[in-house]
């Protein structure tokens, strides 16, 4: 008996032993899961991240490209408009001899109508490269409103216009039903 109690205790410490043995594994298959589950969201945060830097890289490349012909079309625009400015401002009628006014005059008109053309010339370009107008005047605003270009409308904008787009045939079918409940 006392072999088989002693047999009994030690397997029972074996037993203990292996209990141990599982409850480290166990822990240890749970640092390992979650060790795998911090990796994976470590891979999926990069994988993120690195899309959203890579598009980033690329709208700011083109931004910058853009800006620069932009600062380039500016910077030679407004050379050519400082030319032209000194051409103008040199025009000074009372410097005309009496005998060539005509002459002068004519020499005098066609600057300024180059310098016109240069100038609505560059601020065409200028406009195109921004996509707005550098000077933007009345009758092209009345036209884009009037137009409905105005791709700023809201759903608001567009619920009063088919209100009132659609307001007489709204009155003519609530006429008719009135007349109709009348009749009957």
């Amino acid at each position: 008996m006392e072999g088989i109690g002693a047999e009994l205790q030690q397997r029972q410490q074996e037993l203990i032993h292996l209990q141990r043995q599982q409850q480290e594994l166990e822990q240890r298959k749970r640092q390992l899961e979650e060790l795998n589950t911090r990796r994976m969201e470590l891979i999926e945060g990069q994988r993120e991240i690195r899309d959203r830097l890579l598009r980033a890289v690329v709208i700011l490349e083109r931004a910058e490209s853009q800006s620069r012909k932009e600062v380039e079309q500016m910077h030679e625009a407004r050379q050519v408009f400082s030319e032209q400015l000194s051409e103008i401002n040199a025009i000074d009628p009372s410097d005309w001899a009496a005998t060539d006014i005509e002459g002068e005059l004519s020499k005098a008109l066609a600057k300024v109508d180059q310098a016109q053309a240069i100038y609505t010339q560059s601020r065409a370009k200028l406009d195109a490269l921004r996509g707005r107008d550098l000077e933007p005047n009345s009758s092209s605003e009345e036209t884009s409103v009037s137009s409905g270009a105005g791709g700023d409308d809201t759903f608001q904008d567009h619920l009063l216009r088919g209100l009132a787009f659609n307001l007489p045939l709204i009155a003519a079918i609530l006429l008719g039903l009135v007349a109709f409940r009348l009749l009957k």
